[in-house]
């Protein structure tokens, strides 16, 4: 069976994974069984954006592997394709995606020439998302961006370079794997170079916030960092600020509608809200009192509101914007 194979066969499964009975589960398990099919489910599942669910059906499928009550099941799994349309679609388009990169690949491989190849990766692209939207975007060469509210990204591809530049708002990278070609992000004038892996960069007005849940990152700014899994790093205008742990979680919670904040300024606070509300939010006072709380961002004017509610915070909403004020 063919690399291609596997592709289309794994689109099918994403396309059900929520619909699963209890048999199919079984099926599923021993389809992720074979090494090749999992690698091919987790390629789908970060091509559409959702790496999330690929995670949990190969834990899924573990479960059900060392269950030693599981039923038995027929000797030739049938691959069915009962999926709603818009993941139909979706999936599809990843298939496309992915086997543009491996069919390069092969061409490669082969020994003839690699400009089809490098024509097809190369790529110049603007993604931008109004406020209260997120977007993810499949890239030529494989890699994956998904941009939360109000955020804006600038792609240059070449040959021999993969080079993007946030230029606004935050953004989440699963970066295909490619010694050759280094991926950059540009962040005002900070650098962040991989070769591979999953991060996370928020811009913020005056400070820039780095999250590693994958492989390697180096970051350049007024000193050179390399960040691994699990590692963080605070830039404030593009000058160290500190360096932190994150939680051991697939992915950051604005991927998942939601803002945690444990300690953090209202000015920074409030500025992650915005991004996913229809006018800007105004600070009076002092924008540097400590906020700490969960905030539903599919929810954003509610949870302006419930912010609003903390000691010494007041909140009136205004034709063109939203004025918290602070006393004191």
């Amino acid at each position: 069976m063919t690399h291609a194979d596997h592709l289309d066969q794994a689109a099918d499964w994403f396309d059900r994974f929520d619909e699963l009975d209890e048999q199919g589960k079984v099926e599923l398990s021993l389809w992720l069984a074979v090494p090749e099919h999992q690698q091919a489910f987790t390629r789908i599942a970060a091509a559409i954006g959702q790496p999330e669910v690929a995670a949990a059906a190969i834990q899924l499928a573990n479960r059900q592997r060392n269950d030693k009550t599981t039923t038995t099941v027929p000797d030739v799994v049938e691959i069915r394709r009962t999926a709603r349309p818009w993941f139909a679609i979706a999936a599809s388009m990843a298939v496309a995606a992915v086997l543009v990169i491996w069919l390069g690949l092969q061409h490669n491989n082969s020994g003839q020439a690699e400009s089809p190849v490098t024509v097809a990766q190369a790529q110049t692209l603007t993604v931008e998302t109004p406020a209260g939207s997120t977007e993810s975007t499949v890239l030529r060469d494989g890699s994956v961006v998904y941009l939360s509210g109000n955020s804006s990204l600038q792609v240059n591809h070449t040959q021999a370079l993969r080079e993007v530049s946030l230029t606004q708002g935050q953004a989440y990278f699963d970066i295909a794997h490619a010694p050759e070609r280094p991926f950059v992000v540009n962040v005002d004038t900070t650098k962040v170079q991989v070769v591979g892996t999953a991060f996370d960069i928020d811009k913020l007005a005056h400070q820039t916030v780095i999250r590693v849940y994958e492989g390697v990152v180096r970051v350049f700014a007024d000193k050179s960092l390399t960040l691994v899994k699990g590692e963080g790093v605070i830039l404030e205008d593009g000058n160290w600020r500190r360096t932190f742990r994150i939680d051991d979680s697939l992915l950051p919670e604005w991927r998942s509608g939601w803002l945690d904040v444990d300690n953090q300024p209202l000015g920074i606070v409030t500025e992650q809200l915005s991004r996913y509300l229809n006018k800007p939010v105004h600070i009076v006072g002092n924008s540097k009192q400590r906020i700490a709380g969960r905030f539903n961002l599919n929810e954003a004017a509610k949870s302006l509101r419930l912010l609003a509610q903390s000691d010494g915070l007041s909140l009136e909403e205004k034709d063109d914007a939203y004025v918290i004020t602070v006393s004191g």
